[in-house]
């Protein structure tokens, strides 16, 4: 199906953050700023991409979430002045006074500033893979196999942190004989309510289009693949012999440093 209001908000913001540290004055509002005219060219592709297919599929969103960090690349290479004016790549948090007026971009910095900080310690620190838990099972009693995740945690290759609250499970496709079990960060809006625009001389309307979430959930998404996805963590493999899954013992899925 196609990616829902809250899914391209957050590739959006996938995308702004690299941008940010890589060259923060082409981060403003201004419609000539060589990185908003970056931006709004990859999103018009993105949509005319999603338009002509009906949807995305898997791999197309893994590719989406990586092309972020190449376009800070990109943009570090067009402006080399822009980005030694980068104050070397520090993070940004906003600098309160009395009197100042704040909006959601002042809000989402500040948001922005302690995520970046925590993911940055997480990925220098500790590395990506298993913090604790994520034990893997294959449950074989039902119609068709299905593979169990316990709880736990770990860090993806940018230091996110992908916790899983309870067991999960996912059905095992039949079409191969190994399979990677891989968890995803995900991120999802929640708690909609109906967003006021500056123009609006009035109230809201109830118009499903201008409802915008109030909460951000931090997730996962669970994926069993035959080859590592670019922004998952692979916590272990399963292969099938003699007609029965089993997991393999000789994967040893990564851990972070402690």
């Amino acid at each position: 199906m196609p990616l829902s209001d809250a899914e391209w908000t957050s590739l959006a913001r996938d995308a702004r953050r690299p941008l940010d540290r890589a060259a923060p004055p082409w981060t403003g509002s201004d419609g000539h700023d060589p990185g908003v005219t970056l931006l709004a060219l990859f999103a018009f592709l993105a949509d005319e991409l999603a338009y002509r297919s009906g949807s995305l599929s898997e791999p197309a969103r893994r590719l989406a979430h990586d092309v972020a960090p190449r376009v800070a690349a990109l943009a570090s290479l067009l402006s080399p002045a822009a980005h030694e004016a980068s104050d070397g790549g520090g993070l940004r948090r906003v600098s309160y006074f009395d009197g100042q007026r704040l909006g959601a971009g002042d809000f989402q910095v500040e948001q922005d500033y302690l995520l970046d900080r925590l993911a940055r310690r997480n990925r220098l620190l500790h590395g990506a893979g298993i913090v604790d838990g994520l034990a893997v099972t294959v449950d074989a009693d039902g119609k068709a196999p299905r593979v169990v995740v316990a709880p736990g945690l770990a860090f993806d290759k940018l230091g996110r942190e992908i916790a899983v609250g309870a067991p999960w499970s996912a059905p095992v496709p039949a079409s191969v004989d190994a399979l990677l079990v891989q968890l995803c960060y995900h991120e999802h809006g929640c708690d909609a309510v109906p967003a006021f625009s500056s123009g609006d001389a009035g109230g809201a309307t109830d118009d499903a289009a201008t409802s915008k979430p109030t909460r951000i959930v931090e997730s996962f998404e669970m994926m069993l693949s035959s080859s590592p996805a670019v922004d998952a963590v692979s916590i272990a493999r399963i292969r099938r012999a003699r007609g029965r899954w089993q997991v393999d013992p000789k994967f040893a899925p990564a851990r972070v440093r402690r």
